[in-house]
């Protein structure tokens, strides 16, 4: 599968990504004008998507910054310090039921930065040597109950065990605005919202208003109100660590783009997510062609292990697989 063309995501959910939009004149009759500019309410537009059992595609976009370090010389004799971090970005599709995402499919390319101090590292820390593992393309399929696994480099897929329709794509997504219950806490505790010009969507073609909402929410309190995160985390040891979230949805209340982002400061210790192995990390999430049929279908696998290290959240959970 083709790198999406998602581009750079890294500034455009905290001001330092713009969502580029063109001005665009609105010549509808006077009633239709009236129900364009009417306010879309969100949870409205996610549960008509949800009742219909619509589905939509993803891309995203994310990275992070390990704590590992090293000092090194360079050709003019001077001494410096370079850092490692990971970078990850793929497509995906979502397909909701009633409740949620009743079945999602992943596929992941994961690379690393200065990757030599990765490997030093995973002589002596089982997180990092797992994340060795997943350097490449990963395959993910949860659907009918079952998660599967094609790891890379791997000639045949892998059922790796029970699972929620949702996991494949809600492991490095922490924000999933999919879920009622996650979506509503988001909408009741939002600090900041904006409202784009009438723009067209330079994928669909669709003129389209955008609304963006900002906030922030503690990983305790994202643990008790989402499922998704739940199974993704693995322990609620979270200690009282938050992310910033931002949550962006068009004119009929239908999901557009969601993000998170985490410092991990002050240091050197912060409990909650990558307790002194993840010192920041972001991820941003797009959603298109709600619109359009949906189907997502289990791959012909044996049954078996997955990757011990498969997605950001296991950051979470690093700290106990050291000991």
């Amino acid at each position: 599968m083709p790198t999406p063309k998602i581009g750079p995501l890294t500034p455009w959910m905290y001001g330092m990504h713009p969502l580029i939009v063109a001005l665009a004149l609105v010549t509808a009759a006077p009633a239709t004008a009236h129900v364009r500019a009417a306010e879309p309410d969100p949870m409205a537009g996610l549960q008509s998507l949800l009742a219909r059992g619509a589905g939509a595609t993803t891309e995203f976009y994310g990275s992070a910054s390990t704590d590992l370090t090293r000092q090194v010389r360079l050709s003019n004799g001077r001494r410096t310090y370079i850092g490692s971090g990971m970078e990850l970005r793929g497509t995906g599709r979502v397909k909701l039921g009633r409740a949620g995402v009743i079945a999602s499919e992943h596929v992941r390319r994961l690379s690393i930065g200065n990757k030599q101090l990765v490997v030093d590292e995973a002589a002596k820390d089982p997180y990092f040597a797992g994340v060795l593992r997943t350097v490449g393309t990963l395959r993910t399929v949860s659907v009918g109950g079952w998660q599967y696994q094609l790891a890379p480099r791997a000639k045949a897929w892998t059922r790796t065990g029970r699972a929620s329709g949702a996991a494949a794509a809600y492991g490095d997504q922490f924000i999933n605005v999919l879920e009622p219950a996650t979506l509503r806490t988001l909408l009741s505790t939002k600090s900041r919202k904006s409202v784009a010009p009438w723009a067209k969507d330079r994928t669909t073609g669709r003129r389209q208003r955008i609304y963006t909402l900002t906030g922030t929410i503690t990983l305790k309190e994202l643990y008790r109100v989402s499922p998704s995160f739940r199974e993704a985390a693995g322990t609620s040891h979270l200690g009282t660590s938050e992310v910033t979230w931002t949550y962006m949805y068009d004119d009929r209340g239908w999901p557009y783009r969601v993000g998170w982002r985490f410092y991990a400061h002050p240091r050197p210790k912060v409990p909650g997510l990558g307790e002194d192995r993840i010192l920041r990390a972001h991820l941003a999430t797009q959603y298109r062609s709600w619109d359009r049929p949906m189907a997502i279908t289990a791959p012909r696998a044996t049954p078996g292990r997955g990757l011990e290290v498969d997605d950001l959240s296991d950051v979470l959970s690093a700290p106990a697989r050291r000991r």
